[in-house]
Parts: C-alpha cells; sequence; structure tokens
C-alpha cells in the first residue's frame, strides 16, 4: 500500500515540476504536531464540538515533504505527502461515562494532499530596509487528501493489536479515506531563495473510524475473544455497568473524526527562471540607457563609414 503512495507521489510531483519548473518552485520539509478530535479522550464528560475537546497531552508528531508552485502573484499549489500520529486515551478524560468506558488508540497516518494556496496579505520587503531581499505572505488554504490509517488498540498500553481486522462494532471500515484540508499559514522568504513557515491545517475527514469507535457496543458472542476484550473495557461503577452493554452507546456516528497538525516548514526556493523576479528599476534603466547610447554611438559610426565610401 505504501509504495503505492510513493508512485502516486512521485507522479504528482512529476507533471508539477515539468509544467512549472520555468516558473517560481520551492520544494521543503515540514516538521510539527498533531492533534486529533473524535469519540476518544477529550476534557470533559461529554463530548465538545472543534477544539473545546482538545487534550495537549494527547497531542503527537507530523513529518512530511511538499513541493509548491506559484501560478501567479495571488495563488499557488501545495503537493505533499505527510506522516501523521494520532492517539487518545478516555483514561485522560475527567471521571464520567467516557473514562469508565476506558478505551485507547493509536494511528499512523500517511497522507498524500494537494491543496490551493491564496494570498491575503503581502509585505514585499519586510522590516524596510530597500533591498527587498526579505518577504512575508500570509495565507489561506483548502484542498483534499487521501490516506492510509490502521487504528490500535490496548488492554494495558504496552501491547498493540490492529483494530480494523477484529471488527469491534461488527464494521470492517476502509483503510483508505478522503479528508478536506483547510487552514492558514504565514511564510518569510529570505535572500529570494530560503523560505520558512508556519502552518495550521485542519482536516475533516469523511470517517468516524481513526479511533474505531462510532456506534454502540455489540453483543460478545459475535466476536473473537480478542475482539471482545478490547471492544469493552469498561472500568467504572457496578451500577453504571448497564450502560455498557450490547446494544448501548459506544460512540458518537453523527460526528466524523478530525486530524490536524501545527507545522515549521523550511523550503528552496527556486528562481533561476522566475518570471516573477525583476531586477530593480534603477539598474535596468541603467543598463538601457548604456546599451541605447551605445548603439547610437556604432549607428553613428557606421553611417560615416558608407558615407566616405561614395
Amino acid at each position: 500500500m505504501l509504495k503505492k503512495f510513493y508512485y502516486i507521489l512521485i507522479i504528482l510531483f512529476g507533471l508539477n515540476y515539468t509544467a512549472n519548473s520555468q516558473y517560481n518552485l520551492d520544494i521543503g520539509l515540514s516538521l510539527g504536531g498533531s492533534g486529533y478530535l473524535g469519540d476518544i479522550g477529550g476534557t470533559e464528560f461529554n463530548a465538545k464540538k472543534y477544539l473545546g475537546d482538545l487534550l495537549i497531552n494527547q497531542t503527537n508528531a507530523s513529518a512530511g515533504g511538499f513541493i509548491r508552485y506559484k501560478l501567479n502573484q495571488k495563488w499557488a499549489i501545495n503537493s505533499s505527502l505527510n506522516y501523521i500520529r494520532l492517539a487518545g486515551d478516555d483514561a485522560n478524560t475527567k471521571e464520567g461515562p467516557r473514562n469508565w468506558r476506558n478505551l485507547r488508540f493509536r494511528n499512523n497516518i500517511f497522507e498524500i494532499a494537494s491543496r490551493a494556496e491564496f494570498i491575503v496579505y503581502q509585505i514585499s520587503d519586510l522590516g524596510g530596509s530597500g533591498r527587498y531581499n526579505t518577504s512575508l505572505n500570509l495565507f489561506l488554504h483548502a484542498g483534499f487528501s487521501l490516506f492510509y490509517h490502521n487504528p490500535k488498540g490496548s488492554k494495558d498500553e504496552f501491547n498493540w493489536v490492529s483494530l480494523r481486522p477484529l471488527k469491534t462494532e461488527g464494521y470492517k471500515y476502509k483503510s483508505i479515506g478522503f479528508a478536506t484540508p483547510l487552514g492558514a499559514g504565514v511564510t518569510i522568504t529570505h535572500n529570494r531563495y530560503s523560505r520558512y513557515g508556519l502552518v495550521l491545517n485542519y482536516r475533516q475527514t469523511f470517517t468516524d473510524y481513526l479511533d474505531d469507535v462510532s456506534t454502540k457496543f455489540i453483543d460478545p458472542s459475535n466476536l473473537s475473544s480478542d475482539a471482545a476484550e478490547l471492544a469493552n473495557q469498561f472500568n467504572g461503577p457496578d451500577e453504571e455497568l448497564v450502560n455498557y452493554e450490547a446494544g448501548t452507546i459506544r460512540g458518537n456516528p453523527k460526528n466524523k473524526d478530525v486530524f490536524f497538525t501545527l507545522s515549521l516548514t523550511y523550503s528552496k526556493y527556486i528562481i533561476a527562471n522566475n518570471r516573477y523576479y525583476r531586477a530593480p528599476r534603477r539598474t535596468n534603466s541603467f543598463y538601457r540607457s548604456k546599451k541605447f547610447k551605445k548603439s547610437k554611438f556604432n549607428r553613428g559610426r557606421s553611417n560615416k563609414k558608407i558615407r566616405s565610401k561614395f
């Protein structure tokens, strides 16, 4: 599966480079943190929407590589290959229903993404030095991504088992998913060659199984012994056990899972044949005036020679 991702990425990047290598192009790396919003973990008894359920101790690492090319002064296309690690644990939630459920997961995601970037604010001469060797761009972005995921669960936080083949809710979901990346970023270009950035990328997915939790507990007799043990790890008051039996709520299928990254980026900006870079006007006018005077002088000399022959 991973080999297919690499082949697709090579083709995608190759097309981008062939079509646009003569224009603005930068190639770089990203490194940062990742977060997840889903059914496991969270801040309070009940799940909250958006970032209200985010726990700092459930953040993980992300890394990737990207190629970005500029279509014009405002628009750019960014294609990337990313690794994102996600994790969650009900033990991090305050005492209550989600804490008693006592589930945990981790998931290594490999993503291929493409997005459009639109510059909303630009400073061509950051610092006002007059040299125009440092610029700043603030941009918004949106796009689509294809990712591979394989959630794993554990009973002791040490031994991890792939959950998808076990069908803990009686459903074998797909290992390939789609998402819509949305976000914003800022880049600083120094000496027209090195680019530094900070990018927030929020992915709304179309699956509720990044954490292997979505609907209801099912009858353990319909599961293998391993699946039954991992599907229901209730660890709460005895009087609450009735709320964790077959047919009761295990997750919330109405809200699809979300993951996001906050990354630092570094890239090299290829400007050898940059159609947007122009030398300062003074230099161009000086060069043109010198060239004009020289050509005028040569024409005068040529005319004199011609007239002398006749």
